[in-house]
């Protein structure tokens, strides 16, 4: 269950015609972070006029799950609304002051999971494109994380830490997940790397651009296929794609 997976529920209940939605797990109402501050969903105890079902084991974008594949449903996301706190927006202005509000953000890194060997498009290409795109290029986290060659890291300590730092930057550069999903939510341009895992028929946005081919294979397991996709994504693809969007061509 990760932030993304939030997101889309934000998204599924900002688009109900009605005035206050809770969303549940099974019988249970659930309340997330990424939620705060959101006029439309119901807090815990709260009344409400309709509810969505949107938690572990109950997500919309996928039919089964096993240790060797993920079974996808068609699904189209709906871009969330983020509602940030005076807090968050002056950490984000001190950052703007810090770095300047020129930044494109990029992120190679994946969580420590078992599919991400089919998600992952290597460092070393996210390098290339560092390499080819001239831009205050830096990276969002907590704590000691792998940097690219020439990126500075912006140390985030909090998902909406690192949801409103987004919101001042000019781009972004990452593969299909969490910062995508915030990303819609703010309305900011940019590549998605998705492959041959998942396509953005299941979790992508009109918005941006995304590298991909066919539906997704969801597997697991090390996949010859997720492999081949990678490889066929050009780092000179993606960093003219990138271009285009920063008006550099």
């Amino acid at each position: 269950m990760g932030w993304g997976d939030e997101l889309m529920a934000a998204g599924e209940a900002d688009a109900l015609p009605v005035d206050k939605v809770a969303i549940f797990s099974g019988h249970q109402q659930r309340w997330h972070e990424a939620w705060e501050n959101n006029p439309k969903i119901a807090r815990m105890g709260e009344s409400f006029d309709a509810k969505i079902e949107s938690g572990p084991g109950h997500r919309p974008y996928f039919k089964s799950v096993t240790s060797e594949k993920w079974e996808w449903l068609p699904y189209k996301p709906k871009p969330a609304k983020l509602y940030f706190s005076d807090d968050e927006l002056d950490f984000a202005d001190k950052v703007v002051s810090k770095y300047g509000g020129d930044f494109v953000v990029v992120e190679p890194n994946l969580k420590e999971k078992q599919e991400s060997i089919n998600r992952d498009w290597g460092f070393n290409r996210y390098a290339q494109v560092i390499a080819s795109v001239d831009a205050n290029w830096v990276q969002l986290g907590a704590g000691n994380i792998r940097l690219l060659p020439h990126v500075r890291q912006i140390q985030t300590s909090t998902p909406r830490q690192m949801a409103a730092v987004l919101s001042r930057a000019k781009a972004f550069l990452s593969p299909e997940g969490g910062l995508h999903h915030t990303a819609a939510a703010l309305g900011l341009r940019g590549a998605v790397i998705f492959g041959g895992f998942i396509s953005p028929m299941t979790t992508g946005y009109d918005l941006h651009d995304n590298f991909y081919h066919g539906a997704g294979c969801g597997m697991r397991v090390k996949c010859k296929h997720c492999q081949d996709v990678m490889a066929s994504i050009t780092p000179d693809s993606v960093a003219n794609t990138l271009k285009t969007i920063l008006g550099r061509v």
